[in-house]
């Protein structure tokens, strides 16, 4: 079972091959909805700010605490 991205998770794209790992910060919309779920991630060796990016989009490779 796919774990859904949650603050603290370190994850990184599973639909794009850029080699980047990042710690989620945020998600968009904060409560449950039906429209699209975006979470916000600040990527080790990227831009230094937090991008948000479809959860659709990314794979939990370590779970925070």
């Amino acid at each position: 079972m796919r774990r859904r991205p949650r603050v603290g998770d370190l994850v990184r794209m599973k639909t794009h091959n850029t080699g980047l790992v990042g710690i989620v910060m945020g998600r968009y919309p904060k409560h449950a909805t039906t429209g699209p779920i975006q979470i916000g991630i600040k990527w080790f060796k990227g831009s230094g700010k937090v991008d948000w990016e479809p959860e659709s989009w990314l794979e939990v490779v370590s779970a925070g605490v």
